[in-house]
């Protein structure tokens, strides 16, 4: 997981074993990418905006298992 401020990251984390993550950030528009640790390279991407609270996000990659 990685919050990108234009093409510059910020911070980045693992998801924790129920896919959860939390990442602190300063007030600003940021793009929050995931990308599956697996072998199937695929990313989720959202825009999201924090404004001093808290900013719930669903990423949904796909893992590639059939």
């Amino acid at each position: 997981m990685v919050a990108y401020d234009g093409d510059t990251a910020q911070v980045s984390t693992r998801t924790d074993s129920g896919g959860f993550f939390r990442l602190t950030l300063p007030v600003g528009r940021y793009v929050i990418k995931a990308t599956n640790a697996g072998g199937y390279a695929s990313t989720a991407s959202q825009d999201v905006v924090v404004s001093g609270g808290s900013v719930r996000i669903t990423l949904i990659v796909d893992s590639g298992i059939r």
